[in-house]
C-alpha cells in the first residue's frame, strides 16, 4: 500500500522506488534539498515530500504536516506537496484544511483525480454532501477504473439524496467484486476513508443486497 500510495501521488515512479532508504536518509536528503532550494540552486522538493509521506506512514502525522507545509512553502507550484497534505489532513480529521490542500492541488493540476477524490471525502465529513457529489463525480471521470471514487460517490449521493447511490456502488462492484463483501470495506481506511464513511458504505451495501434479494 505504501508503494501504491507514493505512485498514485506521483512521489516516485514504479520503475525507481526509493523504499530502501532509511528514515534518517530521507531526513538528510530533505535537509540537503531544502538548503539547495533556499540557495536557489534547485527548485525540486520531492525528497522532502517523500520524507513527509514516510513520516505519515509511520503514524507521525504532526511531523509529516510540518515537513510537507515547508515543502509547499519552498515550492508553491508543487501539487504533490498539496496532494500529500490533503491526504494527511483526512487522517488527522482536519477537514477544512484537507479541503484547502486538495483545492490547492486541483488549482495547480486541474486533472488531479487524487485531489478530487480526497476533496470529496473531506466535504462529506463537513456535511457538504452536494459538493462531495460534484467532487467524486469528477474523480470518477478522471479515474473511472478505480473503485474507490465510485464508493465515495455512492455514499455522497446517499447523504445528498441526489443521483443514484446504488448505481455508483454497483459500478464499484463491477470493477472489483470484493466490494460485495462488507468486511472487505474495512480496508478502505488505507484509502483515506474515515470509520464513519466505511460504515456508510457498509450500510449502502446492505441496502443494495436487500434490493437484490427481493428481486
Amino acid at each position: 500500500m505504501f508503494l501504491l500510495c507514493l505512485i498514485c501521488l506521483g512521489l516516485l515512479s514504479a520503475q525507481n522506488p526509493v523504499l530502501a532508504q532509511t528514515l534518517a536518509e530521507r531526513e538528510r536528503n530533505c535537509a540537503i534539498q531544502t538548503r539547495s532550494v533556499e540557495a536557489r540552486r534547485n527548485t525540486h522538493v520531492n525528497a522532502c515530500i517523500n520524507y513527509g509521506w514516510t513520516l505519515h506512514i509511520q503514524g507521525r502525522d504532526r511531523e509529516a504536516i510540518r515537513v510537507l507545509r515547508q515543502a509547499a512553502r519552498l515550492d508553491p507550484t508543487s501539487e504533490k506537496a498539496y496532494n500529500a497534505l490533503g491526504v494527511i489532513y483526512l487522517f488527522t480529521s482536519e477537514y477544512p484544511r484537507a479541503v484547502q490542500a486538495n483545492q490547492a492541488a486541483i488549482k495547480l493540476k486541474p486533472d488531479n483525480e487524487v485531489a478530487y477524490y480526497n476533496l470529496g471525502l473531506a466535504q462529506w465529513e463537513l456535511g457538504e454532501f452536494a459538493q462531495a457529489v460534484a467532487s467524486e463525480e469528477q474523480a470518477t471521470r478522471l479515474d473511472s477504473g478505480n473503485p474507490h471514487p465510485w464508493v465515495a460517490l455512492a455514499i455522497a449521493r446517499a447523504r445528498a439524496g441526489s443521483g443514484d447511490a446504488q448505481a455508483a456502488y454497483r459500478q464499484a462492484i463491477r470493477l472489483d467484486s470484493r466490494y460485495r463483501n462488507p468486511a472487505y470495506l474495512n480496508g478502505l481506511r488505507a484509502s483515506d476513508f474515515s470509520e464513519r464513511q466505511i460504515k456508510a458504505a457498509q450500510k449502502l451495501l446492505g441496502q443494495l443486497r436487500r434490493v437484490s434479494a427481493d428481486r
